[in-house]
């Protein structure tokens, strides 16, 4: 099946086919914006786009020339996608390496070559480094797109030598009937969609990932068990042991946004309005605390999160708990 861009990427879409229709493509696009738009499939859609030998007017690609037969078979050798070797993992070297090694043989079928990296923050200093002269002086009709949520994760001189393409979340009507369209096989409501996009921030893929994996049971979950650690019924190290056995990093990705719901809530009082029930749990249980508290926690969950693929996640989870379940005793006598 082929890819396709979604609907609230329309104009990105049509910026690169009316640049490519003028012979005028950048020859490196970073693509960033806020995870679970879409992005990947965007660049991976544009690629096959580029490699088609008979596109349709509207730039999607054919499907049934040679080249499309390629690339559907995962097998075109103008196609690069370079990527972690493991989930959390760095994107290497040597990576880098073979791929301008690859770059500088000819075309198979005298077109582009098409390149695309991904999360191109997941490259190390080391691999960021060598690919910088072909980003500066690439062959001839090559592409390479790399994709990040994180502008300031890449080093500056990447970002340098990238045009740049923003992806922004798509407004709040247009992702709830394109959700609800998608999970109306499987009975969801209209309610059921406005809560999974408001659970994920408005990103609309990773609403539906949530709803495909039954992450509203999962969630309201581990959102008890955070209740519980912080009014001190349940105990941290138990718990952890608990959320260790649940795929990594899902808990402590949520753990990352409720506490970022906390700070908003407690800076813009009327945030979160839709979501009457949860916006009273979070009143209650963020408090009286000092918002700059809840500032260094986040900025410690986000540090955690990288962590969790490379070390033993349990340590990590624990005083992660541990902490978020002393935070409550902190109230009385804090600096304001």
């Amino acid at each position: 099946m082929m890819r396709q861009y979604y609907p609230w990427q329309a104009t990105q879409w049509r910026t690169l086919s009316e640049r490519r229709l003028q012979d005028v493509l950048p020859h490196a696009l970073l693509l960033h914006g806020p995870g679970g738009t879409g992005k990947a499939d965007f660049a991976i859609c544009f690629a096959h786009s580029l490699l088609c030998q008979k596109n349709h007017a509207d730039g999607q690609p054919c499907g049934d020339c040679s080249s499309c037969r390629l690339y559907a078979a995962n097998n075109h050798p103008d196609y690069h996608l370079i990527e972690p070797e493991k989930q959390g993992g760095q994107i290497k070297i040597d990576q880098i390496r073979n791929l301008i090694a690859d770059m500088g043989l000819s075309s198979h079928s005298g077109g582009y070559k098409v390149v695309i990296i991904r999360p191109a923050e997941a490259m190390n200093t080391a691999a960021a480094n060598s690919l910088l002269k072909t980003l500066e002086e690439p062959p001839a009709k090559t592409l390479i797109m790399l994709l990040a949520e994180q502008l300031t994760h890449l080093p500056a001189t990447v970002r340098s030598r990238c045009q740049l393409l923003r992806f922004n979340l798509p407004d709040k009507t247009m992702a709830q009937n394109w959700l609800v369209a998608k999970l109306t096989e499987t009975g969801a409501s209209a309610d059921d969609a406005a809560q999974l996009l408001a659970m994920t921030h408005g990103a609309p893929l990773s609403a539906l990932a949530d709803a495909e994996k039954d992450q509203l049971v999962l969630r309201q979950s581990l959102f008890e068990m955070l209740e519980g650690l912080a009014d001190g019924r349940l105990d941290p190290v138990k718990i952890a042991g608990e959320w260790l056995k649940i795929e990594q990093p899902i808990p402590i990705k949520y753990l990352h946004g409720w506490v970022s719901d906390m700070i908003r809530l407690r800076q813009v009082p009327d945030y979160l309005q839709e979501r009457v029930e949860y916006q009273k749990v979070l009143h209650s249980l963020s408090g009286d605390l000092d918002v700059q508290k809840l500032y260094i926690y986040m900025d410690r969950i986000a540090e955690s999160l990288p962590l969790l693929a490379q070390l033993n996640p349990l340590p990590i989870i624990e005083s992660l708990l541990i902490q978020w379940a002393n935070i409550p005793k902190q109230k009385a006598g804090m600096q304001r």
